[in-house]
């Protein structure tokens, strides 16, 4: 349906009944193209059951996912392989394909012709740097670098929606700007993104809203300015002892704050806004500059947000 959201999803509920689970309780939202939408929560919060409804891999026990316009039809639905291209948490069985073929073969059963899904995959495979294992066996390949071609598989052909269940899990850390990169391009030029993950703080970079589940439930929404104005009343003081130096790092923590956290010669406490400059003056003046080796002054983040919350 033309002008209709990617994803709509109406108070969607899903019970597993042996042993009794509640796992998403009447859950409404919905994803637009071009927008990068972020669930957010622990583990056990319900966030792979909702996807695998998204997908229709499972049925809920009641409330309707439609996509583009039209009730999913769990099982049944031919529009989600045509549509929806799903990077669940779990390692694909392709153990005997090599790594070029896979993402190949994926693109042309998206309707890539050969010329056109064997571009594409040489692009993936220099972004994902896969190019040394191209003709390797996907068994024959590390956790992380199955993981990259999980995702070159997932990007091929470009389908309009990219569900996306903890992508960067196993994936070294010099490669996750570029996956968030990669990621981030997709919705720029039109993709709806469904993004599951905990990396909250790299995620920010290229999520327009955000959900953050608890028990089931959808306890915020809303962009990531909009949740972390909920802490714009305070800041956070970071402070860094020099080595060596003769002072008790939890005596500069009470300095600032009684709720503080001392890790080693690292201390961080939340303070009001409007004291937050005042009280880093009153720590300088109490141990002296020679005693810090960095001081900070942090505005809340989409972290601290998830972690308030959750």
């Amino acid at each position: 349906m033309r002008n209709a959201p990617a994803y709509e999803v109406r108070n969607l509920t899903k019970t597993y009944i042996r042993p009794e689970v509640l796992a998403n309780d009447s859950l409404t939202f919905s994803v637009e193209p071009g927008e990068a939408f972020g669930l957010l929560g622990a583990n056990g919060a319900g966030k792979t059951t909702l996807v695998r409804q998204l997908v229709g891999l499972l049925v809920p026990s009641s409330g309707e996912v439609r996509l583009f316009g039209e009730p999913l039809r769990p099982g049944r639905d031919r529009r989600v392989g045509r549509t929806v291209a799903y990077l669940p948490q779990d390692p694909v069985a392709l153990g005997e394909f090599k790594v070029e073929e896979a993402i190949r073969w994926t693109g042309m059963l998206r309707g890539y012709d050969a010329t056109r899904a064997r571009i594409e995959t040489s692009e993936l495979m220099d972004a994902l740097e896969l190019g040394n294992v191209r003709d390797r066996q996907l068994r024959k390949l590390s956790g992380g670098q199955r993981r990259l071609v999980q995702i070159g598989m997932t990007l091929v052909g470009r389908l309009p929606v990219l569900i996306l269940d903890e992508p960067t899990s196993d994936i070294d850390p010099a490669l996750r700007g570029r996956i968030w990169e990669l990621i981030a391009e997709r919705s720029r030029t039109g993709a709806a993104v469904v993004l599951v993950t905990h990396d909250v703080a790299e995620a920010e970079q290229v999520l327009d809203r955000v959900a953050i589940l608890e028990r089931g439930r959808v306890i915020a929404l809303g962009t990531p300015s909009e949740l972390k104005a909920r802490l714009s009343h305070r800041t956070r003081i970071e402070v860094v002892l020099a080595e060596g130096v003769a002072v008790d790092p939890h005596e500069v923590g009470r300095t600032i704050s009684e709720e503080r956290k001392v890790r080693g010669r690292r201390i961080s406490a939340w303070v009001p806004a409007e004291d937050a400059v005042s009280m880093l003056e009153k720590v300088v003046s109490t141990f002296g500059l020679d005693a810090l080796e960095d001081v900070h002054l942090v505005t809340p983040t989409l972290e601290d947000v998830y972690m308030e919350l959750t």
